[in-house]
């Protein structure tokens, strides 16, 4: 994939101001509500609007790619699966995914649905909201797994 000065990936512009540069400011809250939008809607085509419906697998921050007016575009389709269609609820599967955004009740079963990335899509938000990495080894233990310090 290429990528320009004018696009850039969320996790390199969202996450803790200690990780920013110093010129640059962390995003505004309009711009994070922004992306979260945009992004839901990318789910929402793949899900209810693609037929057969798309199940993206491996949605993440470094997925999602933003540019100059930060309205997103999700990207890295190598591990999306055609959804389950007529009465079948999920879709049988190798569990892939990113450690952190991956939903527990697919990594226990590997039964792929559609709820599979909107729990990856919650993560997201979670982060888009804390400011803090899916995972992060620099936190003391209890912090490092952003999904349970917030159950917390």
């Amino acid at each position: 994939m290429l990528y320009d000065d004018k696009i850039h990936q969320l996790d390199h512009n969202l996450f803790l101001i200690s990780d920013l540069p110093q010129d640059k400011e962390p995003l505004s809250w309009s711009s994070r509500m922004k992306i979260a939008v945009g992004a839901a809607r990318g789910l929402e085509y793949l899900h209810c609007k693609a037929d057969p419906p798309v199940i993206y697998r491996d949605l993440k921050s470094a997925n999602i790619l933003l540019d100059s007016d930060f309205s997103p575009k999700l990207s890295d389709f190598g591990l999306a699966k055609l959804g389950p269609v007529g009465d079948n609820t999920h879709v049988s599967t190798r569990v892939m995914g990113t450690y952190g955004y991956c939903a527990p009740e697919y990594a226990m079963s590997g039964k792929l649905t559609l709820k599979s990335d909107i729990y990856s899509f919650g993560v997201v938000l979670l982060e888009l909201i804390t400011g803090r990495r899916a995972i992060d080894a620099s936190k003391k233990p209890g912090e490092q797994n952003l999904v349970s310090w917030v159950n917390i």
